[in-house]
């Protein structure tokens, strides 16, 4: 049977592009990884007719922008944006369809540890290494525009955000912290809701 198989692995990359994140386009055959060295890869598949749930790369793309490791990248389908995050302080958005570069979120002054963004709305939640210890909460538009930012004292590991339809109820941002705590916070004014 498949399962008592080997693993056989899928890409291959050398040391300088050790696989730091990665984030696959739901819909789509495109898988994007990020790197040590900053590089984001685009690989783009297909799946087989031989053998139904085999895949095959068909050929990689790589995107040029951050300076040092990639630690997360986030694809936001509805807004055909990809974002990535890098230990550089770098946030930068890109275009799902062209592959480009499409504009970077300035401000972080140190690294960029988490992102998420909303399907609803398009915002987009950053996380950063505070000076004075613990980690930042940054909101932006979908546009770049900074919303708002919010300090929380023990650090964020990750971050996501709650999809209801607009106007109905007001959705949160769940931050996982490191003491294993999910904090809210309120996507119209960063104020706790609750943990």
């Amino acid at each position: 049977s498949k399962q008592s198989e080997p693993p056989v692995n899928f890409i291959q990359c050398s040391e300088l592009h050790q696989v730091t994140s990665c984030a696959w386009v739901p819909d789509s055959c495109q898988l994007f990884t990020g790197s040590k060295c900053g590089v984001i890869t685009v690989y783009l598949n297909r799946f087989t007719n031989s053998t139904p749930l085999e895949i095959e790369v068909e050929s990689q793309i790589h995107l040029y922008g951050h300076s040092a490791e990639i630690t997360s990248l986030f694809v936001c389908k509805p807004y055909s944006i990809l974002i990535s995050v890098s230990k550089d302080g770098t946030c930068i958005i890109w275009d799902l369809n062209r592959l480009c570069y499409v504009q970077s979120l300035s401000g972080h002054k140190s690294p960029v540890t988490a992102v998420s963004a909303s399907e609803t709305t398009g915002d987009i939640a950053t996380v950063c290494d505070s000076v004075g210890g613990g980690s930042d909460l940054r909101l932006w538009t979908v546009n770049g525009d900074l919303i708002g930012h919010v300090h929380c004292r023990e650090i964020i590991c990750s971050v996501a955000f709650s999809n209801q339809p607009e106007g109905i109820s007001v959705n949160v941002i769940a931050g996982g912290l490191e003491n294993g705590v999910v904090r809210l916070w309120s996507t119209w004014d960063l104020k706790p809701v609750r943990e």
